[in-house]
């Protein structure tokens, strides 16, 4: 614990007043944001039949509210036992905060109620906010255990001292320290202040971490904090959010992806009433007006002269029999040797809430609301942009409409931050869902010729073509290339143990390593495999271990009618996550990504003719609707280990399980991506 007698205002408010201020340091993050809703609401006064602790005549020592740790992450008990969590990571509907605030609670026998999560200030002391590679919950677990650990002790030594009693005579429980022997018991609002006068180093043997049997909240299903907000529409996402006398941007993006500005008129746009200026930023064409309806009918007024740039030849068709002719296939010379090639097309993200940010810029300060999932990218480039120091640049995250990794870019705003600039007031642009389609990174396409020499019962060679155009054209998308890895290997997996005349589980568990066996015995056993279904009706195996750090398995039983059409009737999922923090978290987001699989095995795709994306809403680049979504059955290996990713983890087993099932149903074999009616009569 150190103290701080020249606190500025920032850091004044960071503390809140009085309160007791835990944290662990982490050397190697950078900086986050600082905004988060409130997960619960402030907790009323304690009630009047509460008896007060005793001794009543011990004298309390004197508070010291500028108590504070330099701290990465950090656990914030204020005067009235209201217990604050600061955790950079954003929220994208994955549940963590909620997760965090579990982990809090049971770790500091809180009640749950009484603890929030915040994002914290984006400041390099604070880490880096970038929400990517589902590695939330397994990179905080620890860390925020160990820090609730280190505010209970605090808590219980503060009891202990007053009390005149050993610190083993205390225990706790929903928000009190209490002493069995006198029946004396504080609340933790009583508590803080001379708690926050004791140096860490008192504590640090006493500041152990729960046994998991000890847990209480962990491992029980607890619904998201702002599940009720969303559910009544007050959830304020960064769409929603607006600024008092800000303006409204539109853009106009060149037709083919990266192209530039050349020349443009802006005559007729300006004539659009509500429109109050136009002018090139380096991605386009802004139109900034007092409604994003009147900007957006001011960007179709425009006439602009593109330049196409690098990508004007750039065709999906063409790369496809590029990548082909690369791979140089020969016809194998011996009827042992198993081979096939595979395909991955480009796909968009796509998700609901389209691209958004309101930025406020001036000759000082530059303040910025966004939903991103890189804020400390973010804040390096409008730094850059805008000539003015980091901590001149505040950054606040409202709830995130959907990530799945174009989040991850920052593009929407730098453009929203250029446009404030150049306007000289707060401005908020909104992509339109064609935009968000037509001009934003895409999972790259790619080819993948798979060989097998079946006497020698090995795992395959794979020899990949893919496009990388990383940072320009594409980029890091839901699982990224697990996706790509799992469709490749798993399918090719099934074609050889059909060829082998073997069970396709049982392969599996002869080839793949031991860690994937668990999974594989547990949708086996939970999805009849193995007994027979009606015609034109079949199952299909395939399993994934995403970055080799949570192992799942999924079943998929299909149906496929004389028309070609695929249902997908249920998925059985099993998943090694290590201690599954929040049942409910885990089943939720397996479920997600089983429809996002589904989705990329059955549905939409992106086709570039000339440098131009061909899709441009939900009409030609569908999802999966809920008339079509299957029964989904999600089984949680037990564990005491620690926490792993879960929020991809669904996604790779999900298409070639379907592929595999597709072909136990018809005998045919699918091996690109996605699936049409017309593959399939």
């Amino acid at each position: 614990m150190t103290r701080n007698k020249d606190l500025n205002r920032r850091d004044f408010l960071k503390v809140g007043g009085t309160g007791l201020l835990v944290g662990i340091y982490l050397s190697s993050c950078g900086e986050s944001p600082t905004f988060s809703p409130t997960l619960a609401p402030s907790p009323t006064a304690t009630g009047t039949d509460q008896p007060t602790p005793a001794p009543a005549e011990t004298p309390r020592p004197t508070p010291n509210p500028d108590a504070i740790m330099e701290a990465g992450i950090f656990i914030h008990v204020d005067g009235r036992g209201f217990v604050t969590g600061y955790i950079p990571r954003t929220e994208l509907g994955q549940g963590s905060l909620t997760a965090f605030a579990m982990i809090i609670a049971d770790e500091l026998d809180q009640p749950i109620d009484q603890v929030r999560i915040e994002h914290s200030p984006l400041d390099m002391a604070y880490g880096d906010l970038h929400t990517g590679g589902s590695d939330s919950i397994s990179a905080y677990f620890s860390r925020l255990a160990k820090a609730a650990a280190r505010a209970r002790a605090l808590l219980v030594t503060a009891a202990s001292r007053i009390w005149e009693v050993p610190y083993e005579a205390c225990t706790t429980e929903n928000g009190r320290v209490m002493h069995a022997e006198t029946g004396n018991w504080f609340t933790y609002a009583e508590l803080v202040e001379p708690a926050s006068t004791i140096p860490l180093s008192d504590v640090a043997a006493s500041a152990e971490t729960k046994n998991p049997a000890g847990y209480k909240i962990i491992g029980t299903p607890v619904a998201d904090f702002d599940s009720r907000q969303m559910l009544e529409g007050s959830t304020v996402y960064g769409a929603d959010f607006t600024l008092p006398g800000m303006l409204y941007a539109a853009m106009a993006f060149p037709p083919v992806l990266r192209g530039s500005v050349v020349s443009f008129d802006a005559s007729q746009a300006l004539k659009v009433p509500g429109v109050q200026d136009a002018f090139a930023i380096d991605s386009g064409v802004a139109v900034v007006a007092d409604s994003t309806w009147a900007a957006m009918q001011g960007v179709e007024a425009l006439r602009v002269e593109w330049d196409p740039g690098p990508n004007a030849q750039l065709n999906s068709a063409a790369l496809r029999e590029e990548f082909l002719a690369n791979l140089e296939l020969s016809v194998p010379a011996d009827d042992q040797v198993l081979d096939a090639v595979y395909e991955v097309p480009f796909y968009a993200h796509a998700p609901l809430e389209p691209m958004n940010c309101v930025a406020d810029v001036t000759n000082s300060r530059c303040e910025v609301w966004a939903p991103t999932q890189n804020p400390g990218l973010a804040l390096s480039r409008v730094s850059a942009l805008t000539g003015l120091s980091r901590e001149d640049i505040q950054f606040h995250i409202p709830r995130v409409g959907g990530g799945f990794g174009r989040r991850l870019m920052i593009d929407y705003i730098e453009q929203a931050v250029e446009i404030s600039s150049k306007a000289g007031a707060p401005v908020k642009l909104t992509w339109t869902r064609e935009q968000d389609m037509q001009h934003g990174y895409f999972h790259p396409l790619s080819l993948h010729h798979a060989r097998a020499d079946l006497s020698q019962q090995g795992l395959p060679r794979i020899h990949s073509q893919t496009f990388q155009s990383w940072d320009d054209l594409t980029y890091a998308w839901r699982s990224v290339t697990n996706f790509t890895d799992a469709f490749v290997r798993e399918c090719f997996l099934d074609e050889m143990a059909y060829a082998l005349g073997r069970d396709p589980s049982e392969l599996r568990l002869e080839l793949l390593p031991e860690r994937l066996h668990g999974v594989i015995e547990t949708v086996v056993a939970h999805s009849n495999w193995g007994e027979p279904m009606s015609s034109g009706s079949g199952r299909g195996l395939a399993c994934w271990s995403t970055w080799n750090v949570t192992p799942v398995a999924q079943v998929a039983e299909v149906s496929v009618a004389d028309s070609g059409k695929v249902r997908v009737e249920r998925v059985v999922c099993a998943i090694d996550c290590g201690l599954a923090v929040n049942p409910d978290m885990v089943t939720a987001q397996m479920e997600g990504g089983i429809v996002w699989g589904l989705t990329a095995a059955l549905k939409g795709s992106v086709d570039i003719v000339d440098g131009s994306v061909q899709q441009s809403n939900f009409a030609d680049y569908p999802l999966l609707q809920i008339d079509e979504m299957p029964q989904i059955e999600v089984h949680i290996i037990p564990s005491d280990r620690r926490p792993s990713g879960v929020g991809e983890m669904g996604v790779p087993p999900a298409a070639p399980a379907v592929l595999n099932a597709i072909f136990a149903a018809t005998g045919k074999r699918i091996r690109h991506l996605p699936v049409r009616p017309e593959d399939l009569v």
